[in-house]
């Protein structure tokens, strides 16, 4: 399972129902003496732990938490975040830029490049138009351009000419 980091209030509360000795009487008394918006953000701290597969209440009453399981993942949570906090430092100085006889080259971490030429010759491609070149209206304003071409078409349906058309089709039919 990936490693979440929990915001702040979270942690907060995770660290008091790690440490107490009683976390399903800790958090009874959280709701006893709550406010209704200190409950409703109390609820939301508990089902994200609860999401998070930190704690589990499986059963409640009188709605508050009747039995509260603390998992494995809550009590180590704090060196899973170190773990995170490291790889994540670690892997920002690393560039992947490609493949040499399918081993990966880094660049990063003090290594150093001299008389490179990583990136080549860079060439145009017919597909990415040279900044000299104009665009057209219609390139630059093709929404506008579309409803103008919607606008003609309507009014040319409106003539009257269109009427002996589909009498001559029905006609046909």
């Amino acid at each position: 399972m990936e490693f979440n980091k929990l915001p702040m209030n979270s942690k907060k509360l995770l660290d008091e129902i790690v440490k107490a000795e009683n976390p399903t009487q800790l958090l009874c008394e959280r709701f006893e003496n709550s406010s209704s918006k200190e409950d409703e953000e109390l609820r939301s701290l508990i089902k994200e732990l609860c999401q998070s597969e930190y704690i589990r209440i499986p059963m409640w009453a009188d709605n508050k938490p009747y039995h509260v399981v603390v998992n494995n993942s809550a009590r180590t949570y704090d060196k899973q975040l170190a773990e995170y906090e490291e790889e994540k430092r670690t892997k920002r100085g690393t560039v992947y830029i490609g493949t040499v006889n399918d081993q990966s080259v880094k660049i990063g971490n003090g290594n150093k490049i001299s008389n490179s030429n990583i990136a080549g010759n860079i060439e145009n491609h017919s597909d990415s138009a040279p900044s000299d070149v104009k665009k057209t209206f219609y390139k630059k304003h093709p929404v506008i351009c579309s409803f103008l071409v919607s606008l003609v078409a309507g009014i040319v349906l409106l003539f009257t000419f269109w009427s002996n058309i589909v009498k001559l089709i029905e006609g046909v039919f």
